[in-house]
């Protein structure tokens, strides 16, 4: 109705005799009545641009406030959807309406589940041209075309109907369809968003050779992404692949069986209530589709990341995965960019982020290109760049080359062969062109010589992956590097008796700078971190005034680089064993980056100094949260349930990464809420690896010596036993009951003696049935009980007395997720003595 007012307007001004000077329009407005008398310009457009529309628009905007935002499933011609107004299909399942996506000030029309607490959006139609700031109009004009305008009327989307259509509806299936009535008054669909899907693929939407499913650019754009899906465009051919827009087919279906597609996920096995159709009319034109029983809606999806996801919704219920590929998501083309290595480990069914299992980390000598994207795990938006240029000439090339060990070797796609046939010649020939980024040598008995020009593609760890070497420029590689056989050449410097010289030099370097104190073991300091002086770090926490805490091995405090980058700064002082933390936190995870991790930035050892820059976290660590208890009379402000389940599942994938995900294993040995640190997003990140011990893929039982927090310290520990990765599940299960009940594990006030130590308790109150009982009062009103339930039951899995019988930290995600189905053991009565020692 709104937009038929506009439309008067325009008409009015547009349809005008240029010859006369004046023209008046009267429009009735409800209440309103304008009459608009306008002496026209020569130029009927500059009205329209700078006066009509705007003004048009302005009274839009002022009454859609009073209207309804439900109207019905169906637009007829003639009318408009504006504002917050939806169209909702006809048992509430879908709405189509205006939308604009968390963090992003563009808007969009688009289709989404009504009845999801957490919108899901199946469909956007201007998705390559968003509106800017606000809403705008969507109208089905009077000539039965559907079209998207913004504010000043300028067109943005139109559906690409031929024929006139007299209506437009959301139909229960989630497709929007344009009715138009031909002769004979018979209804025939002259447009349907089901033929132009966007990245989901809904139950009776037939996917024809030809058609795409592309993925979003980002969570927050849904603009076309690197990755699509479709059918092999080969004639006969009935299989779906998937693409990388850079690289071509990363992943196949498997041809159609009959009944279902081989690899299809989750959606081939029995009894998931999905029924696959394929149809084909002729070699080149067919589809394939699939229908769900009346209790459960799906939907595939193609993640961003390039995974096909397969989702269940059951009645009353939450999004289930029901199986994702390639489930090796390391072999997504180009997944984390350019001069990245992607990092995977085995997460079955894992979240619906769908980046559970993997992540990527730069190469050494390059750093992020956004790092926005980089810790929103959109890796492939930009990769990484170099951080030093290389410094190119023919004739004096001051580039260096690291070995890069344990790695898949690079896409082939931008490389090249060579006829030399030594290391030094394969060397050479990528030295002398300042495009050449890598090489490879063969170590057969005829060698073979790669070389690689521009980005490198597809780089993914590999045990017993054959060396590559990577160019970087020679402020990248420390001398003391060399020793580990980053070998690199100038033109001047290739002959054996050159090299044993330089490397003599070297060594006598390194050792006059490690009599001064001002250097570490090779091996401590990865050629990734920055290297800081104490004057800088000074300058940037303004003398160290602002302390964030402190802690056995020194204190934090808060600091500003040049840059505004805010950062953490960890000031060890005062042990003994301050330098053997410092080295112990360096080599731990100073090369190692995942989303529930804290990024170590740099360092600095300065004569006596030992200082370590970390990312700064605006929300401090967990315990300031959540242990409302142990401050006295301070009142701590409280987390939602909601925040708790995530804070927990964050923890359990950084521990998992940790434990299953790096070359060699990390046991953290200092699980607690107090190195548990929360980012703006509450987002977990795990932090103080003081203590942590790096351990052999091949290991058996390590470490006896005891390290760790009191109350969260496993019974080997206390045993006296080995401890192995198990001894951190269970500090986890510990940390994990505190926080659901906000309270800690031991409680020497308690009023009860048995509730001194809390996990007996809890599990006992479990068992019995009061489930409720253990969650913190605060926020019991609020809590998921099947959440807490999944959480009760892995923490009472993960503090078993016997570490055999405690489930793997892969398995506590699974467990926390739902994916998988465990019942909590009972409890072994072994935590007095623990209590008592403690």
């Amino acid at each position: 109705m709104l937009f038929q007012y506009i439309s008067l307007l325009f008409n009015c001004f547009s349809n005008s005799d240029l010859s006369n000077p004046f023209k008046t329009c009267f429009i009735h407005f409800k209440d309103f009545k304008f009459i608009i008398q306008l002496k026209m310009m020569r130029n009927r457009n500059t009205w329209l641009k700078y006066f009509l529309l705007p003004f048009a628009m302005y009274i839009l905007l002022h009454k859609c406030q009073s209207l309804t935002t439900d109207r019905g499933d169906t637009l007829p011609v003639g009318t408009s959807l504006v504002g917050n107004q939806t169209l909702v299909s006809k048992n509430g399942t879908f709405a189509l309406g205006f939308f604009s996506p968390t963090n992003s000030n563009k808007w969009y029309i688009g289709i989404w589940y009504a009845k999801v607490s957490e919108k899901t959006f199946v469909w956007v139609a201007n998705r390559e041209n968003p509106l800017r700031n606000m809403p705008g109009v969507l109208n089905l004009s009077g000539d039965g075309y559907l079209q998207l305008f913004d504010l000043r009327g300028q067109l943005i989307w139109s559906a690409d109907n031929s024929l006139k259509a007299s209506r437009a509806s959301i139909l229960e299936s989630g497709n929007l369809v344009m009715v138009g009535t031909q002769a004979g008054n018979i209804s025939e669909t002259v447009w349907e968003s089901f033929q132009h899907p966007v990245d989901t693929w809904l139950p009776g939407m037939k996917l024809w050779k030809g058609m795409k499913l592309t993925s979003w650019k980002s969570s927050a754009d849904p603009a076309p992404g690197p990755f699509y899906l479709q059918m092999d465009p080969s004639p006969g051919k009935t299989q779906l692949l998937l693409f990388s827009s850079n690289g071509g087919p990363y992943w196949s279906s498997g041809e159609w069986t009959g009944k279902y597609f081989a690899y299809l996920p989750g959606y081939a096995m029995a009894g998931s209530g999905v029924e696959q159709v394929f149809v084909t009319r002729s070699p080149s034109r067919m589809y394939s589709a699939y229908t769900t029983n009346t209790t459960i809606m799906g939907r595939i999806i193609l993640g961003k990341n390039g995974v096909i996801w397969a989702f269940i919704l059951p009645q009353n219920g939450g999004w289930i995965s029901d199986g994702f590929a390639p489930t090796d998501q390391c072999k997504v083309y180009g997944l984390c960019g350019a001069n990245a290595a992607c990092i995977g480990y085995t997460v079955l069914n894992a979240h619906v982020t769908g980046n559970a299992n993997v992540t990527c980390t730069c190469l050494q000598g390059f750093r992020p290109k956004s790092s926005h994207a980089w810790d929103s795990q959109e890796w492939w938006l930009g990769g990484c760049v170099r951080r030093s240029p290389l410094q190119c000439t023919f004739s004096n090339s001051t580039d260096r080359f690291l070995e890069v060990k344990d790695k898949h070797l690079p896409d082939d796609q931008a490389a090249t062969y060579s006829k030399e046939q030594t290391l030094s010649g394969c060397q050479l020939a990528c030295l002398i062109n300042c495009s050449c980024m890598a090489f490879w040598l063969t170590n057969s008995s005829l060698p073979l010589c790669r070389i690689w020009f521009g980005d490198l593609m597809n780089v993914r760890d590999s045990a017993g992956g054959q060396s590559f070497y990577l160019r970087l420029a020679a402020s990248e590689l420390r001398d003391s590097t060399l020793k580990r056989r980053n070998k690199s050449f100038g033109l001047h410097i290739l002959l054996p008796g050159g090299a044993a010289a330089l490397v003599l030099v070297l060594v006598l370097a390194v050792f006059i700078m490690w009599k001064r104190g001002k250097m570490l073991k090779e091996d401590d300091v990865p050629t990734s971190l920055r290297a800081f002086t104490f004057r800088k770090l000074r300058v940037a926490t303004r003398n160290f005034r602002h302390k964030l805490g402190s802690g056995s091995f020194g204190s934090v405090f808060k600091g500003t680089l040049a840059d505004k980058t805010l950062i953490a700064v960890k000031k060890l002082e005062g042990l003994a064993g301050t330098e053997k933390q410092f080295r112990a936190e360096i080599s731990t995870i100073g090369e190692i980056q995942h989303v529930n991790l804290v990024r170590l930035l740099g360092f600095c050892a300065e004569g006596s100094q030992r200082l370590l820059v970390y990312e700064y976290m605006p929300n401090s660590s967990l315990d300031s949260f959540l242990l409302s208890g142990t401050d006295g009379e301070k009142q701590v402000k409280s987390l939602s349930w909601k925040t708790r389940f995530q804070i927990a599942l964050g923890t359990a994938r950084g521990l998992a990464y940790l434990h299953e995900g790096c070359r060699d294993r990390i046991i953290h040995c200092d699980i607690k809420p107090e190195n548990i640190l929360l980012d703006a997003e509450f987002c977990p990140k795990l932090a103080d690896f003081g203590l942590a011990k790096l351990i052999g893929r091949n290991f058996s039982r390590v470490l006896t010596t005891t390290r760790g927090t009191i109350g969260y310290l496993a019974p080997e520990w206390i045993s006296g036993l080995p401890i192995t990765p198990k001894a951190d599940v269970y500090s986890f299960g510990i940390t994990l009951l505190e926080i659901i009940s906000g309270r800690r594990n031991m409680d020497l006030n308690a009023n009860n003696s048995s509730s001194y130590f809390f996990p007996p308790w809890a599990a006992d109150q479990f068992h019995k049935g009061n489930l409720m009982a253990i969650v913190d009062g605060r926020i019991s009103g609020e809590a998921d009980v099947e959440e807490v339930r999944r959480a009760v039951t892995a923490s009472i899995s993960c503090i078993q007395r016997d570490e055999s019988a405690r489930p793997t930290m892969a398995q506590v995600v699974q467990l926390l997720l739902g994916t998988v189905e465990t019942s909590a053991p009972q409890f072994q009565a072994s935590f007095d003595s623990l209590s008592d020692h403690n």
